[in-house]
């Protein structure tokens, strides 16, 4: 069985569709200034630093960023996701949601894991 709040909306379905492109393009944002940066931040440590606890320093510095950034960006990624299921509620879809979910829950775990033992790692240099 499945729901469509699509037909239920009539000429507002667009719109919603195209919400979540545009949420979709400020994710890919969020990433790209990530890396950004994160290269920034890596050039700086590997060009302009000569000692190399000031280079260890830039680039944990850079991976944090990143880190953060990528964690932001799965966020809105899965607003969006949640959006575009609602728009259309199907078993696939919901199976689809859940799915991608768990696996950006899982990297964000993962991520935030790595974050924490970056910024101890950082704080005792």
């Amino acid at each position: 069985m499945t729901f469509s709040l699509s037909d239920h909306l009539g000429r507002a379905t667009p719109v919603f569709e195209w919400t979540v492109v545009v949420i979709e393009l400020f994710a890919i944002a969020i990433l790209l200034l990530g890396l950004v940066q994160f290269a920034r931040a890596f050039a700086s440590g590997e060009i302009l630093q000569r000692d190399a606890h000031q280079r260890s320093h830039k680039l944990n510095l850079g991976r944090l960023t990143l880190g953060r950034h990528i964690l932001s960006g799965l966020e809105v990624l899965i607003v969006a996701d949640l959006i575009r299921t609602m728009l259309d509620l199907s078993l696939d879809n919901i199976m689809l949601l859940g799915g991608l979910v768990a696996i950006r829950s899982l990297i964000s775990f993962f991520l935030e894991r790595e974050l924490s033992h970056l910024r101890q790692e950082d704080e005792v240099q």
